[in-house]
Order: C-alpha cells, then structure tokens, then sequence
C-alpha cells in the first residue's frame, strides 16, 4: 500500500511538473547556424524568438549575443533588438550569410544583422539588456532570459547542452506540450535544459524558418450590438486560412463562429477582419482566432477580451453630423426587448419616412438616414418603444443644410 501512495505521489508531481514548462518570459525558439555552408538550404544563418505570454513585449531595449563554444567570455558578439514581439507571436531576426550557396529565406526578418554562428558549436543568449556579455556561462546572469549551448565542445549551456545541427538542419524548441511539433501549438517549452526543450529538424520548404505571424489582434464593439474582429499578419507562408472562435462565461467551451480565407504565402502586412452578428445578450465575451495550414497544422492566436453591457434607460441619441448632407446617423439604446418604432417628420409635423419597425432586443443601435430628395430645413425623429405595456417615447431635432 506505502508502494502504492508512493507511486501516485511521484506521477502527480510528475504530471504538475510538466503542466509548468511553458515559459513565461520570451524564449529562442529556433535557431539555424548552418546557413550558406556546403549543403544548406538556406544562405542565411537566422535566430527564432517565440512570445508564449499572452502580452506584448518591447523589444527595443533586448539584445540577442553569441559566443564561440570555448570562449571564455571575451568574444561575446551582440545584436541589439527593435521592435514589438506580440502575444504567442514569432520574432526572425536573421544573421550573416554564408559563400556556399543555399536559397533565400521565404520570410521578410523582423531584423537583420551580420553576425556569423558557427554550425559546430557555440552559445546563443536572449538578453533583456543591450550590455555586452563578459562571462563564460551567461547560467544566472541578470537578464538573462534564455541561453542555448550547442554542440560537444560548448564549455556552457542550460543543464545540459544540445548537440550541433546539420547544415540542413535547425535546433527547434518543443510545442507547449513538450513534443516535437514545432509552431503547431506554441514554442514555449522551457525546463532550462537545451537537449531537452530543442530537437533537430530538417529545414527546406515545408518546415518554414517562422509561422504565420500574427501582429495584430483586437475586438471592437460596433452598431447593433456586433462585435468587429480585425487582425493583421506580417508574414504568411502555406496560410489555408482563420477560424474564428468564442467562449462566453455560460458556454465555458470554445465554438466556432466564422471563418476567413488566408493568402496562402505572402512578404507583405496583410490585414483581415470578421463581423460577429450572432451576439445575443449583454456579458463577457473571449475571441481567438485558429490558424490553419494547407497541410493541416494549426496554432492558436492569444485571447481577446471584451464586455457588452445593456443600456440601463432608453434613449435617443443626438444624430451625427448635424448639420448634414445628405446622410446622417442616428442612435438609440434600448434596455429591454420591445417593439421600435421610428420616424421622421418635417418641421410642419408631416411623417416623411418610416425609418425603424421592428422588435428588438437590449442593445445599442444606429441607424442611417439618407435624406437625398429632401429639401434644405429643419427636420424631427422620434422613437417610440412598447415593452410590456409601457411606452417611451423621445424626438429630436436635426437639420439638413445643402
């Protein structure tokens, strides 16, 4: 039985260990130092960083350095970093390019600099500084964020050092859930020990040197209780498109409401967005956008968050512009589900047009008005609301000025 508590004790330690790999801080999550060497694929050496926070971070005052395997912490070379790395969002910055041939990388760098990595061996380090490195194991330093030792001869490294890549190959760091799967669902698997966290992978067409990357992601309330979801991608390479998903606090489970095509590749910002008609009452609601690729492969954009709130009174809002010519919006709040009514009067109180006749429910509208053939003058609208035998009713008044 004292067997028996003991192995259940240590597999839910074992199993709360893993549930806390994921890094909370920017981590590297690639990185390709065979580049234009005999037998690359690409003629470039790069460096991945990969944001698993649910937050932007500032990148402007980072560095990324490098060392020879054996330094002794004199040749520490240092790129200085620029920039915004967005939520659960990737970063390329890439290096020296090598004289042995080898293709261009498909993606535009987030930054570009000259830094030759040695393919045989060395020390790459995230640093949340721009101060040059003068150590030989960077394990401890203050703002130290990340370090990767690679190759034998490495005289330091996170726990353990990973051993060196193929000139075709790059060092990846694990998904989210430890397994080799690299973009997939994350690159955030850190339990500071390089031949742990990375594993090696073929680099050519189909293992792209950086995902789809996501710059931007917000959600805006619009007319008629609609939220509007707009989205920017800075890169795309092999993009099938976005489904759109949202939790709300009674569903407790993500559904799909929508879904947008994607570019399929593209080098330059492309921008998107999605019109959430399907909001049915007032609460928190959380939207992410699911990104898929034509091979399948997914990866999950960070979560937006977002409260619709029922109007507490009806009202009649004042139209915008006023003046106008010809078009003007008018907007109304209704605070529970009723029958609207409303119309539009000349300054003699004839009805001209029957703008709203419908029921609705709480909410925040706007309507437009067009008044072409209309006369220069004064004009009236009024709104009148029945909900359970009550009546509200409310006019104002606006002008048309040709």
């Amino acid at each position: 039985m004292k067997k028996l508590i003991l192995f259940l004790v240590s597999f839910l330690l074992i199993n709360i260990s893993n549930f806390s790999q994921v890094a909370s801080h920017v981590v590297i999550a690639e990185l390709y130092p065979g580049g234009g060497n005999t037998g690359a694929y690409y003629k470039q050496d790069y460096i991945v960083l990969y944001n698993p926070t649910s937050s932007p971070v500032n990148l402007s005052s980072w560095s990324i350095q490098y060392a020879p395997a054996t330094d002794n912490g004199t040749g520490w070379r240092s790129t200085s970093l620029s920039g915004f790395i967005q939520a659960n969002s990737y970063y390329l910055i890439q290096e020296r390019a090598g004289t042995k041939g080898g293709a261009e990388l498909p993606l535009t760098p987030n930054l570009i600099d000259s830094i030759a990595l040695s393919s045989t061996g060395g020390k790459v380090v995230l640093v949340s500084s721009l101060d040059t490195l003068k150590v030989l194991d960077p394990n401890g330093v203050t703002n130290v964020k990340d370090f990767i030792g690679y190759g034998s001869t490495v005289n330091a490294a996170e726990t353990k050092y990973i051993s060196a890549p193929d000139n075709n190959q790059s060092l990846r760091r694990k998904d989210n859930n430890g397994y080799n799967s690299y973009g997939t669902n994350g690159s955030g698997w850190d339990s500071d020990n390089n031949s742990l966290d990375f594993y090696k992978q073929l680099v050519d067409s189909t293992s792209p040197p950086l995902p789809v990357e996501l710059t931007l992601f917000i959600a805006s309330i619009i007319e008629n209780n609609q939220v509007k979801l707009s989205w920017q991608t800075q890169t795309e390479l092999n993009n099938y498109g976005f489904e759109i998903q949202r939790l709300t606090l009674t569903s407790q489970e993500w559904e799909s409401v929508g879904f947008v095509q994607g570019h399929g590749n593209s080098k330059s910002l492309q921008s998107y967005y999605f019109i959430d008609s399907k909001i049915s009452s007032s609460g928190i609601y959380s939207y992410r956008l699911k990104q898929i690729d034509h091979d399948g492969s997914i990866t999950f954009s960070s979560i937006v968050n977002l409260e619709l709130k029922t109007p507490v009174r009806f009202n009649l809002v004042q139209n915008y512009p006023n003046p106008f010519n010809p078009c003007t919006i008018i907007e109304y709040n209704i605070s529970e589900k009723c029958f609207v009514d409303i119309d539009i009067f000349d300054v003699e109180g004839v009805k001209i047009a029957d703008l709203i006749t419908k029921d609705h429910t709480a909410g925040n509208y706007k309507v437009l008005f067009n008044g072409n053939g209309l006369a220069s003058g004064i004009y009236f609208y009024r709104i009148q609301t029945i909900s359970n035998s009550k009546i509200f009713s409310m006019s104002k008044k606006m002008i048309l000025l040709r």
